[in-house]
């Protein structure tokens, strides 16, 4: 009962908040801002991370990096990342719906790409992903509704799913080659 419950209110929350900017393909001379998603339990994420930045660098767009951090941190243990721009789990609602505050910036502001590397069907990246302003998206994994443009699909053990790198590049290279 409380998941039919749950899943109408991510429903009608959804619903609220889509985006209504049409998107489609669009080509690197038309980029010039980009927002990306970062898992941070994703094997390598800091490589992944700099590589980000660095194509934003050598491209010349405007890269804004937020991340999706759901672990459960020990009282030992820090946040790998600036919590300004990381969503953690203690910051998700009863619905798995992250603190419209903390995500404004990402919704809110319109951007030419948005880039899910988040290789998992959460109820919080979908909800990003289907509100950002964004007006060319492109993900790694499918979701209802197929709110991507484009997505790149890994694979499903641990060891193809580790490349997320590899994934980067190939978004990079096919962005780059659309006219």
């Amino acid at each position: 009962m409380f998941g039919l419950i749950r899943n109408f209110v991510r429903r009608k929350r959804i619903e609220k908040y889509t985006s209504n900017v049409e998107t489609g393909l669009l080509p690197m001379s038309q980029i010039r801002t980009v927002n990306v998603v970062i898992d941070v339990e994703e094997p390598g994420f800091d490589v992944l991370k700099e590589d980000i930045l660095a194509w934003g660098r050598n491209t010349g767009v405007k890269v804004n990096l937020y991340f999706f951090d759901f672990r459960r941190l020990g009282k030992d243990e820090l946040l790998l990342t600036s919590i300004t721009n990381t969503i953690l789990k203690k910051e998700l609602d009863w619905v798995g719906m992250p603190d419209l505050s903390k995500i404004a910036p990402l919704m809110d502001e319109p951007s030419d790409l948005f880039i899910s590397m988040v290789d998992n069907g959460n109820f919080p990246i979908d909800f990003v992903t289907r509100c950002t302003k964004a007006r060319f998206k492109i993900g790694r994994r499918e979701y209802d509704g197929h709110p991507f443009n484009m997505t790149l699909l890994g694979g499903e053990t641990a060891e193809l799913r580790s490349e997320a790198r590899q994934i980067f590049a190939a978004i990079t290279e096919f962005i780059t080659k659309i006219r």
